[in-house]
């Protein structure tokens, strides 16, 4: 069996690694803020608490359908976007979704929405937090962990916004950045 990723695995997860120690290490605790009262939910000890405590976030109620994925992998930028067939919903912060993979085939995720910092401005809306959960459909070409196991862990960082019911978030897991297309309800 040909496994090029074998030979990168090793730099590779370090750089994620690295990259996800910065992004739960940036102390952006929970941030909530409107247009009503701008001051409101900022938590003033966000910054002393330890790392970890990021992963105590709020419940996302940033209701949505996912309606269209495009994804970027990190090993393969020259190939540009791919179209990855996503369909799911986004449910008082539960989770769950199918979408073709970067390699072919199809892929289901069933998890969690968190946020750390939200904000709403009329129709506009933000929020920067994390979605953990399970996906199934990866094989070894994704490394040895998805060789061995059928079910994988994840955690990805998300950035949201929304205008009016059209929203759109940008998030990275492992080896891809990807672009989704949602409609609020």
């Amino acid at each position: 069996m040909h496994e090029p990723w074998r030979n990168q695995s090793t730099r590779w997860v370090g750089v994620r690694m690295l990259l996800m120690v910065t992004i739960l290490s940036m102390g952006a605790g929970a941030i909530e803020a409107s247009a009503q009262a701008p001051d409101v939910g900022i938590d003033q000890g966000a910054a002393t608490r330890p790392v970890w405590w990021l992963l105590w976030s709020r419940t996302s109620r940033q209701d949505r359908v996912l309606l269209a994925m495009w994804a970027l992998h990190i090993q393969k930028v020259d190939e540009g976007l791919s179209n990855a067939g996503l369909a799911g919903v986004i449910y008082r912060g539960g989770y769950a979704a199918t979408f073709i993979t970067t390699h072919g085939p199809r892929a289901y995720s069933l998890g969690l929405e968190r946020k750390w910092g939200s904000g709403e401005w009329g129709p506009l809306a933000g929020m920067l937090g994390f979605r953990t959960g399970l996906l199934y459909g990866y094989d070894g070409r994704l490394g040895w962990m998805a060789e061995k196991y059928p079910i994988l862990p994840f955690v990805q960082p998300v950035v949201y916004g929304r205008v009016g019911p059209v929203s759109a978030d940008l998030t990275y897991t492992w080896v891809v950045v990807s672009l989704t297309a949602s409609l609020g309800f």
